[in-house]
């Protein structure tokens, strides 16, 4: 059975989380993806999850700054749908390959940028990194961790935000290009991936008041969400939402069998001191339920309660297994790895992982020469002379 995207090339000159994880969503649907590399390979290779990002594609190295090179990459680029890159602004065109030199030579081409900032950003000419987007954006401000003041994000929000605007951008390029014959230069950046996950938090920034915001802070200090993390018996631990509209036909305090536990009302018209005196009994006991059974007794209750588990045992989870979101993939280097599956399910063209990150450079004969190059022309392209 045909993939949904068999038929499409992609050229993969991006390096980092976003460009590469934006075009895996698309190369596990079909497309015919070359990462094209300069002599060495791409420098993000010695971050152990490109093992992951850069699966299910084919890999060639080009010197782009040799003349021979540039034509053979134009060569190449003809044959291609779709081109991402990630370089800031300017890179690619002192290379003689941007996007309105290529377009000239290339019209049905779809070419995608991902550099940190968008053209016209007063930062878009400097080296641009997740950690420096998440600091310019407001991120690291606005998800307080262990201490008062910003943190350093642990999530690569701006990143995985733009793995989603790349394959979007492209796809909604390609369906224009059915239209118009023509292909179009899409425009996404870090900085508009951070932007994409924080809707909530702009809404709160425009409306919300002070005290609403100690509401909902994530960790330091605590608001309402972090105090409904609750420790169960041997170490074990749930958390129950506050927010989820349901109605339950027993309280949380009734199913845990506290005695003299007082309502929502008279919970919150206590004083401080005699509100955390509850919290504390609550919280002790909690811990006399084994977790999956308080579980299963407060959702038949309705209440919205899940357990906290560990990122092992969400990889061994049935579920997830049984959904495919959990796959075995044997990495030339690596050798057998557990990796994160397909994430997207079509089920009358369903997607595949179609290998693992090749090595540097691996599909050089077989690309280079599909494209009439001899050996010797190769050699000097790629770096081998």
């Amino acid at each position: 059975m045909p993939a949904a995207l068999e038929g499409l090339r992609i050229l993969d000159l991006s390096w980092g989380i976003a460009g590469p994880g934006g075009v895996l969503l698309l190369a596990e649907q079909g497309a015919d993806v070359i990462k094209v590399e300069p002599p060495g390979g791409d420098p993000f290779r010695a971050y152990s999850g490109s093992h992951v990002w850069s699966r299910s594609r084919r890999s060639v190295t080009v010197d782009l700054k040799r003349e021979q090179g540039r034509a053979a990459f134009v060569k190449l680029a003809a044959t291609a749908d779709v081109l991402v890159e990630s370089f800031r602004p300017g890179v690619m065109e002192r290379l003689g390959v941007g996007y309105d030199a290529l377009s000239a030579e290339l019209p049905l081409l779809v070419y995608c940028s991902v550099p940190a900032y968008p053209p016209g950003h007063r930062s878009a000419g400097r080296p641009g990194y997740d950690a420096l987007v998440q600091a310019s954006s407001g991120q690291q401000w606005e998800q307080p961790g262990w201490r008062m003041g910003p943190i350093f994000l642990h999530m690569p929000m701006p990143s995985m935000g733009a793995i989603f605007l790349v394959p979007t951008g492209i796809m909604a390029a390609l369906v224009a290009r059915e239209a118009t014959g023509r292909g179009q230069h899409v425009s996404t950046s870090l900085l508009q991936g951070a932007f994409l996950y924080t809707t909530q938090i702009w809404q709160h920034v425009e409306h919300a008041t002070a005290p609403f915001h100690d509401l909902m802070g994530k960790s330091y200090p605590p608001g309402v969400h972090q105090q409904f993390i609750f420790e169960c018996a041997d170490g074990e631990w749930l958390h129950t939402s506050v927010m989820s509209g349901l109605t339950p036909t027993k309280t949380l305090d009734e199913v845990l069998g506290l005695e003299d536990a007082p309502d929502g009302f008279a919970f919150m018209s206590m004083g401080s001191e005699e509100r955390e005196a509850f919290t504390q009994r609550r919280r002790e006991k909690f811990k006399e339920h084994d977790r999956d059974t308080l579980v299963a007794e407060l959702q038949a209750n309705n209440h919205a309660v899940e357990a906290i588990i560990t990122m092992e045992e969400a990889f061994s989870h049935p579920q997830l297994v049984a959904n495919g979101m959990v796959a075995a993939v044997n990495d030339p280097e690596l050798g057998e790895t557990t990796q994160i599956g397909v994430p997207l399910n079509l089920l009358a063209t369903p997607g595949a992982i179609r290998g693992p990150q090749p090595r540097i450079g691996e599909h050089n004969d077989e690309v280079w020469g599909s494209l009439g190059l001899a050996s010797t022309e190769i050699a000097a392209i790629t770096g081998g002379a």
